[in-house]
């Protein structure tokens, strides 16, 4: 459980110039700004938040970073800017570098991604407050299953043969009486530092969990997750 006496947030949004699945995808222009440019928005706008911070290995994404509010003090280290790089090892490195530069310490870090263009200040800051509320080792966001209930899933095996994946009282169950199931997105995420430290994780033993819309659970890793972004954006801001 985190402790949340005197409690000092930073908040991180992690970007690489490189990417696989679409070039250059950090800086392609979203409806009129670049990709990281949402996230960097929200989490300037964020009031939960003490620190505002952008770590990248490329000189143009800090360039957009700052124009959007954040702070960019250095050029994330190579080895820390590779596609098997771990996040969890530059947030330590984040914290590491602010309290031997500057001196500051923080309780916890609200971790947003430069690929979700549709956060808001508001996600930002509804998960901080539940993190300090709960003391919360972490806090995720997620979105309700739907009629995606893993009552109506299964798996294949290689004789195409359907093995369901709940025992056969729970399939049968009227769709109103199962237990609603919520789907983690990775929105925002924000983690004790003391608990990150001491498991070398971002997940701790108790997770609590904000709720957001479906349609706003995106993460963009593909073309079509980008078009789908640019519409739902032009609709949310032309209403």
């Amino acid at each position: 459980m985190a402790n949340t006496s005197v409690a000092r947030v930073l908040g991180l949004l992690p970007a690489r110039g490189g990417s696989k699945g679409i070039a250059g995808k950090n800086l392609k222009t979203l409806h009129g700004r670049p990709l990281l440019g949402w996230a960097a928005a929200a989490l300037a706008e964020a009031k939960t938040v003490d620190y505002r911070l952008c770590c990248s290995d490329s000189e143009a994404i800090l360039e957009v970073a700052r124009r959007f509010g954040l702070r960019t003090p250095w050029l994330r280290p190579p080895h820390l800017a590779e596609d098997k790089s771990l996040v969890i090892d530059v947030i330590r490195h984040a914290l590491d570098t602010l309290q031997e530069r500057e001196g500051m310490d923080f309780t916890h870090v609200a971790l947003v991604q430069a690929t979700s263009p549709t956060v808001l200040a508001q996600d930002i800051d509804a998960a901080v407050n539940l993190a300090l509320e709960s003391r919360a080792d972490t806090v995720i966001a997620g979105y309700d299953a739907g009629q995606r209930h893993p009552s109506a899933m299964f798996t294949l095996d290689d004789e195409h043969k359907a093995h369901w994946i709940l025992p056969a009282d729970v399939r049968m169950a009227r769709r109103q009486d199962l237990p609603p199931i919520f789907v983690r997105t990775g929105l925002i995420y924000v983690i004790a530092v003391e608990m990150l430290r001491r498991t070398g994780s971002i997940y701790g033993e108790t997770i609590s969990a904000v709720i957001i819309p479906e349609e706003r659970a995106i993460t963009i890793d593909t073309m079509t997750d980008f078009r789908i972004a640019q519409i739902l954006l032009e609709e949310s801001i032309n209403g």
